[in-house]
């Protein structure tokens, strides 16, 4: 029985690296995008590559009217707060696809300790836009977590947009 318990308690460890840790609700994010309410560990928002998640880019799910402001709405699904070195989220754009220049278009957060992984914090932003517009660019919501103690600290969903005059 205890070696029963022991198997359990290493599955379930090595399963919480696999696990997710950012969503992007609105816009939406690409797929897979299953919606709110998202479960803490959600496999829709595990994405680690600084390429929007290696997530393939698609069609503008949102058209915005250039220099307007809209409201961008994000859950840190896993906190990987890290005290020798808190980590940030933030939102910035692309007009050169997912490898492309990104400008950041609101300030950092700051990564806090939530005292629990699991905790699950919702960022709703009101975020202007720039003025210069685009047929098809990439909105990005970034979470550095400067944990050393992950093997891939960092996270990231993107949302292919439109921005029109």
């Amino acid at each position: 029985m205890i070696k029963y318990i022991v198997v359990v308690i290493l599955i379930l460890q090595l399963n919480s690296f696999a696990l997710a840790h950012l969503c992007l609700f609105n816009p939406p994010q690409r797929e897979p995008f299953w919606g709110v309410p998202i479960s803490p560990g959600d496999n829709a928002c595990y994405k680690t590559n600084s390429n929007c998640g290696n997530t393939t880019a698609g069609a503008p799910v949102q058209s915005y009217k250039a220099g307007s402001t809209i409201e961008v709405f994000f859950q840190q699904n896993y906190n990987h707060w890290y005290q020798p070195n808190p980590g940030f989220l933030d939102v910035s754009i692309s007009y050169n696809g997912d490898d492309g220049e990104y400008t950041q278009l609101v300030p950092t957060i700051d990564d806090f300790n939530a005292w629990d992984m699991v905790t699950q914090t919702n960022y709703s932003l009101s975020v202007p836009l720039p003025t210069q517009t685009c047929k098809s660019c990439v909105l990005r919501v970034r979470y550095i977590s400067n944990n050393a103690g992950e093997p891939e600290p960092d996270f990231y969903q993107c949302s292919d947009i439109a921005i029109q005059e």
